[in-house]
Parts: C-alpha cells; sequence; structure tokens
C-alpha cells in the first residue's frame, strides 16, 4: 500500500494520488449499465479537475456557492473536485424531470443564494428547452466542463479542513430540502470510519449506483474510493432500477468488490432477475454489501439469500447499516463477515405509549458507531438517556456531524445542539426511533414524524406499508405511503398504493381494497380511513427512491 501524508482534505489526497500513482484507473463508468467501460486515471481526474478549478474562479469566489447538475457519469467527479479545488461550495442536485424537481432545484439555488451552475453542453441545451427563460435556469450563470481546455492555474491553494466543502441538500421526504453543511474535516473523519470499518485497501472495487447528488453515492461511491486508493466503478441509476441483473453482473465481474443501496433495491434484484440471468453470476469476487438509506427489512434479506446463495451469495457478507447526511454518511457499520442480525422489538413502553400490539414485529440491526463517536437513546420529551433495549430517538455526536443547515440558525440549534438532562451534549437529534442492545448494536424502528399512534398503540407506516402490498399480487411492491391524518375522532390512517400495470386480465379494485382492509384489520388491528389505489408512478417519491409520505 502505497505511503500517504496525513490526510487532511479529500482534493489533497487526490492530488498526491495524481503525483504518486498517476496511471491507475481512479474511475470507471459503465454508461449502458454492461460490459462498455469509461475510465479515469487519477492523472486526468487531478487536471481536469484544476481545469473546472480555473473555470470556477473567473466567476466565483472561494466559499461561494456553484450548482452542480450532471447525469451519473465521469463529468460530476471531475466537476465536484474543481470546485474543492477552487475553494468553492460544491451544491450537487439531481437533474430535474419535466414533471418532478424543478421546484426544488428553484428552491435550493434560492436558498444558498447560487449564482453559478456546473453542467454539460448537453444537459443545459436541454434545460433551455424545458424552462423558459424568467425560470432559475435563465438567473444563472452557466459554466460547461465537457469542453474544457487544460490550462490550470500555477499554483492549488487547498482548502482548510474547517472550511465548508459541500452542502447536501436533503431529499425532502419529510418536508422543503435542507442544505446540510459538510466541513472538509467531517468527510475526513466518515471517510477514515467506513474505510477502516469495512476494511477497505487499494485492491478493493467500490460498486455503486447509487445517484452521485446522493449522500451514498457521492460519499460511498466517489470520495471513498479515492481516500482508500481503491478503484470506483459507477452505473447509472435508471440503467440499474431497470435492470438490477447490471448491477449484480458488475459486483461479481470486478475483484475484492463491495457495494450498496436502500433496502428497495434488494427486493428488485429478488422479483426482476431471472433464473437464466442469475445463472450467470458468481459472487467470488463479493466482499460486502451494504443496506442503507431505508429500513431495512429482514424478510428481504430472506428473500434475497434465498434467491442468490445457489449461485454463491453468502449471508455473512451482508451488512444492515445506518446512515443520514447530517451524519455525512455513515452513523452505525458492522465489519466485513459480520451478516445481518434481527431481534424482536422490545415490549418496553416507549416514552408512555403503549406496544402491546408490537411484540411480534423483528427489527434488524444496524452497526456500532464510530469509536471516536457518541450515540446515545434518548426520550425525546424528557431528554433523558434510555436503558438498553429501550425505544428513543437516536442522538448523535462526534466528528463526523455536520455543522448544521445552511441559513437556518433556529433548526440548526434546535437539531444540532441538544443536551440530555444530565448536560452531555451537543448532540445530533437525529428523529431516528431505535434502541441499543446490551452490545452496542444500533437498531432502527423508524421515524418520530412518521409514526402513528391510534389508541394508545404506535404503528410505523413501514409495517403497514408491507403488509399492504403483500395483500394483493395487483399491488405493486415498494410502492406504496402509509400515514396518518388528523380527524374529528382523533388519528386515522390513510393507505395511498400503486396497482401493477396488468396487460390481459381487467383489474378488481373492489378485491384489491377488501384484501388491503383484510390485512390491515387482522395484522395490526387498526382499520384505515381511506384507501387510494393510484397508477403507477403515483406515489410520490424522492430521487433516492424513499416515499415522500408527506407529500403524499
Amino acid at each position: 500500500m502505497s505511503k500517504l501524508r496525513t490526510p487532511i482534505t479529500i482534493p489533497a489526497i487526490l492530488q498526491q494520488r495524481a503525483s504518486t500513482t498517476p496511471q491507475r484507473i481512479a474511475f470507471t463508468f459503465l454508461p449502458d449499465g454492461d460490459l462498455f467501460e469509461e475510465n479515469l486515471t487519477y492523472a486526468a481526474l487531478h487536471q481536469h479537475a484544476l481545469a473546472v478549478a480555473a473555470l470556477v474562479a473567473t466567476t466565483s469566489e472561494r466559499g461561494d456557492r456553484v450548482l452542480l447538475l450532471y447525469p451519473q457519469g465521469l463529468s460530476f467527479v471531475g466537476a465536484f473536485f474543481g470546485c474543492l479545488y477552487a475553494g468553492a461550495v460544491a451544491v450537487p442536485v439531481a437533474v430535474p424531470g419535466k414533471l418532478r424537481g424543478p421546484d426544488k432545484v428553484s428552491h435550493i439555488v434560492a436558498d444558498a443564494g447560487i449564482q453559478t451552475a456546473l453542467t454539460t453542453t448537453q444537459t443545459l441545451a436541454a434545460l433551455r428547452r424545458q424552462y423558459p427563460p424568467d425560470s432559475w435556469v435563465g438567473r444563472l450563470n452557466w459554466l460547461l466542463t465537457d469542453s474544457l481546455a487544460e490550462t490550470p492555474p500555477s499554483t492549488l491553494v487547498l482548502p482548510n479542513p474547517e472550511h465548508l466543502a459541500f452542502l447536501q441538500y436533503t431529499s425532502g421526504s419529510t418536508g422543503n430540502p435542507k442544505g446540510v453543511m459538510v466541513l472538509h474535516r467531517n468527510i475526513i473523519a466518515n471517510l477514515t470510519f467506513i474505510r477502516n470499518t469495512f476494511q477497505y485497501t487499494e485492491q478493493s472495487t467500490s460498486v455503486c449506483w447509487a445517484p452521485a447528488f446522493h449522500d451514498l453515492g457521492l460519499i460511498d461511491g466517489i470520495l471513498c474510493p479515492v481516500f482508500a486508493g481503491c478503484r470506483a466503478v459507477l452505473l447509472n441509476p435508471f440503467h440499474v432500477v431497470q435492470k438490477p441483473i447490471r448491477w449484480l453482473r458488475a459486483l461479481c465481474r470486478y475483484e475484492h468488490s463491495h457495494g450498496g443501496g436502500p433496502n428497495f433495491m434488494y427486493d428488485l434484484c429478488v422479483s426482476r432477475t431471472t433464473e437464466t440471468e442469475r445463472a450467470e453470476l458468481a459472487f467470488s469476487n463479493l466482499k460486502l454489501l451494504y443496506s442503507a438509506a431505508e429500513p431495512v427489512r429482514a424478510a428481504t434479506i430472506q428473500a434475497f439469500n434465498k434467491t442468490f446463495s445457489p449461485y454463491g451469495f453468502q449471508l455473512n457478507t451482508f451488512l444492515p447499516v445506518y446512515g443520514l447526511a447530517e451524519s455525512t454518511l455513515a452513523a452505525g457499520l458492522y465489519p466485513p463477515g459480520h451478516g445481518p442480525r434481527s431481534l424482536p422489538l422490545p415490549t418496553t413502553p416507549t416514552h408512555g405509549q403503549n406496544q402491546s400490539a408490537e411484540t411480534d414485529r423483528r427489527v434488524v440491526a444496524c452497526g456500532k458507531p464510530d469509536p471516536t463517536a457518541i450515540l446515545r437513546i434518548v426520550d425525546p420529551d424528557t431528554q433523558q438517556c434510555c436503558t438498553a433495549r429501550q425505544i428513543g430517538e437516536i442522538w448523535l455526536a462526534g466528528p463526523s456531524i455536520a455543522v448544521g443547515y445552511w441559513n437556518r440558525p433556529a433548526l440548526t440549534r434546535s437539531t444540532f445542539e441538544a443536551y440530555t438532562t444530565t448536560g452531555e451534549g451537543p448532540f445530533l437529534r437525529t428523529g431516528d426511533l431505535g434502541f441499543l442492545t446490551e452490545d452496542g448494536d444500533c437498531c432502527l424502528t423508524g421515524r418520530i414524524k412518521d409514526l402513528i399512534i391510534i389508541r394508545g398503540t404506535n404503528h410505523y407506516p413501514t409495517d403497514l406499508e408491507l403488509t399492504t402490498q403483500q395483500s394483493h399480487d395487483a399491488l405493486q411492491p415498494n410502492a406504496g405511503a402509509v400515514f396518518s391524518v388528523e380527524t374529528s375522532p382523533g388519528e386515522a390512517v390513510v393507505i395511498l398504493h400503486e396497482v401493477r400495470r396488468v396487460a390481459r386480465e381487467p383489474i378488481c379494485y373492489e378485491a384489491i381494497t377488501e384484501a388491503i382492509l383484510s390485512a390491515i384489520s387482522q395484522q395490526h388491528g387498526i382499520s384505515p380511513a381511506a384507501i387510494v389505489l393510484l397508477r403507477p408512478g403515483g406515489v410520490l417519491k424522492t430521487t433516492s427512491g424513499k416515499i415522500q409520505r408527506t407529500a403524499c
């Protein structure tokens, strides 16, 4: 393993890798999701980032926010590092479609005070066709990075670890997106935790399909490979969701591979691959698969293992983990070989609520915190620390915790500056409910804002959504939203769910509704106030595939 000077910032590490291993492949992009490769060496990445930095410096001062609007691919990688080289604050966002996304981008541009944006010639042409000149597109100063002459500055001033590196805007699953302020030192701390726990080396290969503008794709898919010195293989998320076998093939093709994604991707790998496709797989190269970004379901793990173990998949390579943008990314991890572990939901009441109806529910343990961090389970009402196997809110402190939300001082204080009744703090209030085992494993049970309380009993939307989708074959998997509404008698449950496209047989909507009512009543003891059946694509989701319950 090549020696690196003390890592200060990720730009400094890239600069040194370009000097010590210039011709080593840093990134590989699979544009069609299959065999064809586009490769980028450390030297080429460094030179392109320098050219982008010189371009950014023509319009922006150090510390200015710069929008990054790119399709998945190598162009984003060079642009992101170019922003960091220039001392600008990168703000990566998804390229908006015709119907979804423009309001979010417009909000981010206004919220962050952005004047300059980076993109490609083709992307900008498409945006100008979609949006009028008086929209956010017309107000930005656009810089194109796909046809740059390599005329880098003679000197490169690397950022200070205390400088702001990027704004990670939250997906907006519970409201308007907020810009999480991530410092360079936060990045290094989190990458150190990931690399050390997952045991990445220069021989490892990261195989990532998560969008680059998402914290999962950015931190683990792009920055961690540079930090660890290993090769990164990137795929287009649209190609992978369309044909999950593409991701599985890549995991099997590249040596010492690792990757991950949300729970729904593992469901898709089971439902959208054929026996003929699976027969091509051999998982001998796979070192670990992690599940993150949404609740991890034991049934999903079991189905994935049953489906792919005949082709060499080993269950102990599957690692449920915990992370969030406010912690840069990773907050709870397991080392390779640990495997998944499910536990019964504690019977101890959750800050005064009756949970007798949920005693048969099982949850999946999602890692242990960074040794340099502190994780507490705290009663969100009293701020008292909970004992082992007592459910409360997850509070975090440590070097990976971001410094707050951009331009939201009040929300920053209430979220990032919490103290327990003993005066311990400050902590990040995650908004996630969970508990710790006696061994220090973190187990998630839901979100505070999503928690539904009917007649004093807690109900988690994820449980109700799973029961709904399993109640009838005509319901689309991972395409439902359950939430509560206030009515005159009290809190009531509403269910939205998409119906599959059926080519031949007519759909009996009454039968579907009756099946949902029966399943929800029998398994959860409640009666929904309303059931809404939707066409495919009707349920609102974030760009990373999370259900937007509040928006629904």
